[in-house]
């Protein structure tokens, strides 16, 4: 009698393999049809009542901007455009700043902001028991953005509204006081909206440029700081711990954009290493801009 403990054959040690090799294929065409569907439902989607929010209070966000700066942005953007324009001409920032981050000066460094902005939301009807939304405490891009959402702002002006950001001085002012003639509204954001729709595709052209070197740098920060880590912890075991999701949804766009399978590895560090032999974040290194 044949042992098939002892003797097994051929067939009794590729099968298993050959049913979870096509279980781990299912998987992952089942990944990326999914990834499909989201992506077109997104786009189907356009404009969720906290897009435009978000997309304006996140470019102030990731220049640095918090919960604390909320109130005074709304406060900031309730001045008249020419006292606004001057306090940010005013400001002193380090060299090589844009004017985000004299804006973000001017709104940490004048308390009497943030009553302005407490204000606004009064007006507005948007306080919660006499105070700032929680929630948008808990999500400070939502809360950022709610300055740009009360003047009209849309997502189509974030490319615009970054743009103008970018301009020098004397040329953000002549844009202002042209934007300004004949409104009635002459408060900041009201012509800062007028200002971004008379700057057209020409400013919209420098926002996106702006947006591109913001996300390069940071890309390349955290890519100094993973390189420190490694550094620091040579024993790797961030290397045996689960892939980030980040991970996985930069190894599919990296395979779609490259034509190749998407990985199948689970671990962080298999994960990371694909990444890095794929010469992924493709968007920053000879990958396109858009």
């Amino acid at each position: 009698m044949t042992n098939d403990l002892n003797d097994p054959s051929d067939e009794a040690l590729s099968a298993p393999l050959k049913a979870a090799l096509a279980d781990a294929r299912s998987i992952r065409r089942d990944a990326e049809t999914g990834m499909a569907d989201f992506d077109a439902q997104q786009s189907a989607l356009e404009h969720h009542p906290n897009r435009a929010a978000y997309m304006h209070g996140g470019m102030l966000a990731e220049r640095g901007f918090g919960t604390e700066q909320i109130l005074p942005v709304l406060g900031f953007h309730s001045l008249d455009w020419s006292d606004a324009l001057t306090r940010l001409e005013a400001s002193t920032p380090v060299d090589g700043a844009d004017l985000l981050d004299r804006l973000l000066i001017v709104c940490t460094s004048d308390p009497m902001l943030e009553v302005s902005g407490e204000r606004v939301l009064h007006d507005l009807g948007l306080l919660k028991r006499g105070r700032v939304d929680p929630f948008w405490l808990k999500r400070p891009k939502l809360g950022l953005g709610q300055a740009a959402k009360a003047f009209g702002l849309t997502a189509a002006h974030i490319d615009g509204h970054r743009g103008l950001y970018v301009l020098a001085q004397p040329t953000l002012r002549r844009l202002l006081e042209r934007a300004a003639v004949g409104q009635a509204d002459q408060r900041f954001g009201a012509v800062l909206l007028t200002a971004i729709g008379s700057g057209g595709e020409p400013l919209a052209a420098i926002g996106a440029a702006a947006y591109y070197r913001d996300a390069e740098a940071r890309y390349r920060a955290d890519c100094d700081r993973f390189a420190d880590h490694q550094r620091r912890h040579p024993g790797r075991r961030w290397r045996l711990k689960p892939a980030l999701s980040r991970q996985g949804h930069l190894a599919i766009t990296t395979a779609r954009q490259k034509d190749i399978a998407v990985p199948a590895e689970r671990m962080r560090g298999h994960a990371a290493d694909w990444l890095a032999n794929q010469n992924a974040n493709l968007r920053f290194n000879g990958g396109d801009e858009a």
